[in-house]
């Protein structure tokens, strides 16, 4: 743990991108909530508006998680391998530290994505901050970057090259979701991309009360994400223990 953390914080273009996780995530809730009409409330959640920085933050998760991985290849690996031949023990070191790296900025970051999407939409009706529901959402959230981070992580095992794994990751992320704004499809379908596709299920967590249009309830499309991060990871596992020799 301790030699994977000293790896990512010497190279300081990987550890730049941990601040730009909240950064971006306030600045683009910001935007995004100075763009919207309050006039149309019934057409939009606060509480998603609030948190709506996540889809472009969470590309500096992928970062960051994708550092801890592909930074060390194509040669380095070995000498890493040479000092700990234990695969298990090396593997399982770089997803905690790509975890514990993106979960520290998570945390701040929903929360002053929260604060700023209220304060943009001052004005409009919003939860209170004493509900359930909202906290739920803004926790959530936090938790999706995390789940992002070990997707991140069992790509980049498995492609062992920083932009491919990014690029991956990424199109897994956004292509879904680009098909269902740019292709026209029953609802029927919609609604089965939506709750297969990673980030539109791991986003349901957002939803609050009955304005959302999510297919999934928060807990299941956490758990569809989970499951894209499990199995990554699980082949990620798989193909470092028999390669790199």
């Amino acid at each position: 743990m301790h030699g994977e953390w000293t790896k990512l914080r010497t190279v300081p273009g990987q550890l730049w991108t941990l601040p730009a996780l909240p950064l971006t995530m306030v600045a683009f809730t910001a935007l995004v909530a100075a763009g919207a009409r309050p006039g149309e409330q019934g057409t939009f959640d606060p509480t998603t508006l609030s948190l709506s920085g996540v889809y472009f933050a969470q590309a500096a998760a992928v970062l960051v998680a994708v550092a801890v991985v592909s930074s060390e290849y194509p040669r380095m690996i070995r000498t890493t391998l040479a000092a700990n031949p234990r695969r298990g023990q090396v593997c399982t070191a770089k997803v905690l530290v790509a975890a514990a790296a993106v979960t520290a900025v998570s945390l701040p970051a929903v929360l002053g994505s929260l604060t700023a999407g209220r304060r943009v939409l001052d004005g409009v009706p919003q939860v209170s901050l004493h509900a359930h529901e909202l906290w739920r959402a803004t926790l959530g959230t936090a938790v999706y970057l995390l789940l992002i981070a070990l997707l991140a992580t069992g790509v980049a095992l498995i492609v062992r090259h920083a932009a491919a794994a990014v690029s991956l990751t990424l199109a897994l992320l956004y292509g879904p979701y680009l098909a269902t704004v740019l292709v026209p499809m029953p609802d029927h379908v919609l609604h089965l991309v939506q709750k297969a596709a990673p980030m539109t299920a791991g986003l349901a967590v957002q939803t609050v009360g009955s304005t959302g249009t999510a297919p999934l309830s928060p807990g299941a499309g956490l758990a569809v994400l989970a499951g894209y991060a499990g199995g990554a990871l699980a082949v990620g596992w798989l193909l470092l223990r028999g390669r790199d020799a």
